[in-house]
């Protein structure tokens, strides 16, 4: 198949199916079924006594025979019948004599096709891999900092490779990336600090970073072997070639090396939690080919030092966690010991600035201002206030750069670049907001990021023709350093905590509440009654659209439409039923008595499980304590909260659902936790709103109403609710009700 790639498509280039093999390795494909060879490397000839035509169509075992592979102490036949298991061990490869020398072998499944790969092997002692394997651990273990552990992970993988430059390469939240560690020969320029633009790794390519941890290019100038194929049926299926470890590499990847004066490439990826945290890149300026085993230890190193990443970032996170929760602790104890909040919130040492690594803070209330730290003055303060109000309709907003979003906020860019904020009350303009300063950056770039381009002789435009790479420095202004996921969790326990207090401390409904209270009543009425009348209607086109179905006469073509309405008026069915369920209860009068937790967590969890039936779940109740409220709307709050628990883990390998209590002196805190695809705390409380869904809550079922259910139930009963979690890495929700 053939593939231009120039500066419009490079990152919809298929480099997964390239249809070519590396120059130094042979590449067969054998159909899992059949057992007969479909795919051969065009250069079989150059490493053993056959050739194309005499392998295609032919048994695995002509192969063997004709390589003089020697199966007596394994059964390599044993890769094709039904033994052979998806998921063979790629990193345990064979050592095979063959009669052109020793290589090795390895398999895996892709699709219906057996792909085998062949390198050649070398005598090598692997005792010194393993000890350098070992001594990295214990340096691990013994590191003073993060940077002497990637300083001495490149060193190590320099020492085995034999490389001229050995990087480590972290990527940004925006997909570029900076050399945070380097080995480099003594006569070679040093890239350390250098940024590559995002566009130097297309999101492709780093897709199949995750899937291959590791990838040589052993030659950059070697002509890489077609993959010859046995008919025109196999080639109008081009082989997904993902998982082969001598895949052809993108020609715009071989265009970017040669630039580079780069002659031979091997990369190591470096995941941590499930993403791709940066690389381990290695440049040799002669061709070079690593060794399979080597390779696979190099695989390891960066395995640990992947582990090590993710342990290092969680004692940093938990060590930070932990002081902001110290911190909002002594706040709340205060505000809740009959002292003025405003007063507790500027207490220096335990003041709202020191729940965050902001720089400055400022509180909004009863039309005064109350700044703490670095802060922009009361005049611009109030200004950000009003645009705010007018831009962002949520509770919570954050950013980095503020003055792109708002301009006038360039003339104090050095106190206020980043701004996280939440509402006390958005009709009374009553925020509390917390900044941080600018971080000028001198950016050294590898060249321009904005990738100029040459066109070519072929009259496309070449990728990356930066060709000497000289540094190019990049002046980033009007941008603080990012919020991280702890510190929003701190502002909106504090927000929530505070509305609370706020709520229950006064005495008559705030100005506008009776207005936003007869707005709602009108509201529930408008959308009781347009839900009711909306139902009759509804069933009728369900029911001659089933009608029309069974008509003997109604061509076959007709009826898949027929049953799209059917379906469409279900689903209409199902949100009029939850937007009725929403309405009735700011209708509804609530009967308050003590509840029998355990008895009602039992009852769900055994209805919920028998929903979710398709998959072992793991749903532990812990010590429920009793509250007090209405049972109805109770039951309704805690089948949402673990039902979606449930429902967002069912990926997980286990799916995990755990609820646990903190008894307090009057109150309770119920925390339902799970191992769920999580939500971007960036999303603030906007997972409340009516129909809102988080883009990747998409392939689960849902209509976006249940959480707002649940939110107005918790405000029914003065109750409190608040959540912590981060993609990929499941959710917690915190709810406290009365116990008294």
């Amino acid at each position: 198949m053939d593939f231009k790639v120039d500066l419009s498509n490079c990152d919809r280039e298929p480099i997964h199916i390239p249809g070519k093999v590396q120059a130094h390795a042979v590449l067969i494909g054998i159909d899992y079924k059949t057992q007969l060879i479909t795919h051969v490397s065009d250069n079989v000839a150059k490493f053993f006594s056959c050739n194309p035509e005499q392998l295609l169509n032919q048994p695995f075992r002509v192969f063997l025979s004709l390589s003089g592979i020697d199966t007596r102490e394994v059964n390599f036949l044993s890769l094709l019948p039904d033994q052979f298991v998806e998921g063979f061990e790629k990193e345990n490869a064979w050592i095979v004599p063959t009669n052109g020398g020793r290589f090795h072998l390895v398999a895996h499944l892709s699709g219906p096709t057996v792909i085998v790969e062949l390198e050649p092997a070398k005598e090598e002692d692997g005792r010194e891999v393993q000890n350098i394997v070992g001594s990295l651990l214990s340096r691990i273990l013994a590191a003073k900092s993060f940077q002497d552990t990637l300083d001495f992970s490149a060193q190590q993988i320099k020492n085995i490779i034999g490389y001229d430059r050995v990087m480590i390469y972290r990527f940004a939240e925006d997909g570029h990336g900076e050399v945070v560690a380097e080995k480099v020969n003594d006569e070679i320029e040093s890239y350390l600090g250098l940024h590559y633009p995002a566009s130097d790794i297309p999101k492709q390519a780093r897709e199949l970073y995750k899937k291959n941890l590791v990838r040589i290019i052993a030659d950059v100038d070697a002509t890489d072997a077609a993959i010859e194929v046995n008919n025109s049926i196999t080639q109008a299926t081009p082989l997904d070639m993902t998982d082969a470890v001598t895949r052809a590499v993108s020609p715009i990847h071989i265009q970017y090396l040669k630039n580079m004066g780069v002659k031979a490439s091997f990369s190591v990826s470096l995941i941590a939690d499930g993403e791709l945290w940066g690389l381990i890149a290695c440049h040799n300026y002669e061709p070079l080919l690593i060794d399979y085993r080597k390779r696979n230890s190099c695989r390891i190193i960066g395995q640990i030092l992947s582990t090590s990443l993710i342990f290092r970032q969680e004692e940093v996170d938990n060590e930070q966690k932990a002081k902001f929760n110290t911190h909002l602790g002594n706040i709340i104890k205060h505000i809740r010991s009959d002292i003025d909040f405003k007063d507790a919130l500027m207490q220096h040492g335990n003041s709202m600035l020191d729940i965050t690594k902001g720089t400055g803070a400022a509180l909004m209330f009863d039309n005064d201002i109350f700044m703490i730290g670095e802060t922009p003055t009361q005049e611009q303060i109030r200004g950000i206030a009003a645009w705010l109000g007018e831009f962002n309709k949520n509770q919570f907003f954050q950013t980095t750069q503020l003055a792109d979003l708002y301009p006038a906020a360039s003339s104090f860019k050095d106190v206020a670049s980043g701004l996280m904020s939440v509402a006390i009350s958005r009709e009374m303009k009553e925020y509390i907001f917390w900044f941080k300063k600018e971080l000028p950056q001198t950016v050294r770039w590898a060249g321009n990021p904005n990738k100029p381009a040459e066109m070519g002789a072929n009259g496309l435009l070449q990728i990356s023709p930066r060709k000497s790479f000289e540094e190019w420095t990049e002046k980033v202004q009007g941008k603080s350093e990012g919020w991280q996921a702890h510190e929003i969790s701190s502002v909106m326990q504090l927000r929530e905590e505070l509305v609370h207090i706020i709520n229950e401390r006064a005495n008559q409904v705030r100005k506008l509440n009776e207005q936003l209270k007869q707005a709602y009543e009108e509201l529930d009425t408008f959308s009781f009654t347009i839900s009711h009348d909306l139902k009759t209607p509804l069933s009728s086109i369900k029911n001659y659209a089933e009608l029309l179905i069974e008509e003997e006469n109604l061509g076959n073509e007709h009826k898949p439409m027929l049953q799209k309405i059917v379906k469409g008026a279900d689903r209409m069915n199902l949100l009029i039923r939850e937007v009725l369920s929403y309405s009735r209860i700011g209708r509804l009068q609530m009967t308050v008595a003590p509840i029998n937790m355990g008895q009602m967590l039992d009852e769900i969890r055994t209805e919920l499980l028998n929903v979710y039936n398709s998959k072992p779940v793991r749903l532990t109740i812990s010590n429920p304590v009793n509250i007090i409220g209405d049972y109805t709307m109770i039951y309704q709050v805690f089948t949402n909260i673990i039902g979606n628990a449930v429902k967002y883990s069912s990926a997980a390998e286990i799916p995990e659902v755990t609820v646990e209590t903190q008894a307090g002196i009057s109150e309770v805190t119920y925390i339902i936790s799970d191992n769920g695809i999580g939500i971007d705390m960036k999303n603030g409380d906007q997972i409340f709103d009516l129909f809102k869904r988080m883009n990747n809550a998409s392939p689960f079922e849902g209509t976006g109403v249940g959480l707002a259910i649940v939110k107005r139930i918790i405000e029914k009963h003065n109750a409190r609710i608040w959540y912590e979690s981060e993609p990929g890495n499941g959710t917690v929700f915190y709810l406290i009700f009365k116990t008294v």
